[in-house]
C-alpha cells in the first residue's frame, strides 16, 4: 500500500534515520527524545534545511520566522529539547525528565508501524491477538490512540505520514472498537481524531481527507 509523505515530513525522516531502529526504541522515552534533541541541535548548527519543519512547528520563538531565519536564530541545547519535547506532547524537558527511565509500549509502537505503513492485513492480525489495541494510547506526552495518528497532526513529525487506505484502516479500528470521540493532549488538549485529520495538510495533499473526514466525522 502506497504512503503518502510530504517533503518537509521526508527530511525530518532522513535527518533520523535511527528512529525506526531496535535500538532507539529500546531507550526510555527520555534517552529518546535526548538524542533526537542532539541530532536537531547539531543539524542546526550546520545550517541543515531539514530542522525547518520541526522547529518551526514546536519552537516557541519560531513564530513568523521563515526557514532561513530559524537557522540563523540563536539555538542552543535547552533549546532543541524543549523543541521535541512539545513535539513528543510534553509541555517543556522537566517533563521528560520526570518520566525516569519509562519506556513505551513495544505493542503499541509496533501496531503503529503497521498501520502507518498501510498494512491493513497486519493491523488486522494485530487487533485479533491484542483487541485492547482500538483504546490503547501512546505512552508520549500527547497520548495519541491509533485513530488520533491517523489524522497525521500534532504527534511526532516523521510519524506525519499518510497511508492512502486511511480510510479503510480508520473503519477498521472504529468496527473494533475505537473511539471517534477519544481526546487526546495536542495544541492544549481536547483533541478528537476528526479534528486533526481535517485540519491536516497531509490527508488533504494525498488526495483522501474527504474518505477519511467521513469515516471520522461525529455526526
Amino acid at each position: 500500500m502506497q504512503v503518502y509523505i510530504a517533503k518537509d515530513v521526508a527530511d525530518v525522516i532522513a535527518l533520523y534515520p535511527y528512529v525506526q531502529e531496535r535500538s532507539f526504541r529500546a531507550l526510555s522515552i527520555r534517552d529518546q527524545i535526548s538524542l533526537q534533541a542532539h541530532t536537531l541541535l547539531k543539524a542546526h548548527r550546520e545550517g541543515d534545511h531539514r530542522v525547518a519543519m520541526q522547529v518551526m512547528s514546536w519552537w516557541p520563538h519560531a513564530q513568523r520566522l521563515t526557514a532561513q531565519e530559524i537557522l540563523d536564530a540563536p539555538f542552543n541545547e535547552e533549546d532543541a529539547k524543549l523543541t521535541l519535547s512539545r513535539e513528543y506532547g510534553f509541555s517543556n524537558w522537566l517533563a521528560v525528565e520526570a518520566l525516569g527511565d519509562h519506556q513505551t509500549d513495544a505493542t503499541f509502537e509496533h501496531a503503529l508501524d503497521l498501520m502507518l505503513a498501510g498494512d491493513n492485513e497486519a493491523i488486522m492480525n494485530a487487533l485479533a491477538q491484542t483487541p485492547d489495541l482500538v483504546s490503547a494510547r501512546s505512552r508520549y506526552g500527547h497520548a495519541a490512540t491509533l485513530l488520533h495518528y491517523l489524522g497525521s497532526n500534532g504527534v511526532e513529525s516523521h510519524r506525519q505520514v499518510t497511508p492512502l487506505n486511511a480510510a479503510e484502516l480508520a473503519n477498521l479500528l472504529i468496527s473494533r472498537g475505537a473511539e471517534k470521540n477519544a481526546e487526546a493532549n495536542m495544541y492544549g488538549g481536547g483533541q478528537k481524531p476528526y479534528a486533526l485529520a481535517s485540519t491536516s495538510a497531509h490527508p488533504k495533499a494525498a488526495g483522501i481527507s474527504d474518505a477519511l473526514n467521513q469515516v471520522l466525522r461525529t455526526s
